[in-house]
């Protein structure tokens, strides 16, 4: 299984992990082109994502389905869905 990891603030983590929260936006920086295209250009294909609450060894990790993602403008939206695993 391809995972997409990504590291939120709780204030977001808490908000999906509620169910309130269903996209999660970034900028269309290289960093986010490189994790989410291929060289080709095309989406990369993730079966989940991976949430981490920060950079600390232990923190808190939840894992939901990954429904896709696209380019709105100077932003891309990445579509999570349902919870697979709660911290």
């Amino acid at each position: 299984m391809r995972a997409l990891k990504i590291v939120i603030k709780k204030e977001w983590f808490d908000k999906i992990e509620s169910g309130e929260k269903k996209i999660e936006y970034r900028e269309a920086k290289p960093f986010w082109h490189l994790r989410l295209k291929d060289k080709n250009g095309n989406y990369r294909e993730y079966d989940r994502i991976e949430f981490i609450n920060g950079y600390n060894t232990n923190a808190r990790r939840m894992i939901t389905e990954f429904d896709g993602v696209s380019l709105h403008g100077d932003k891309y939206h990445i579509k999570i869905g349902m919870i697979l695993k709660k911290p």
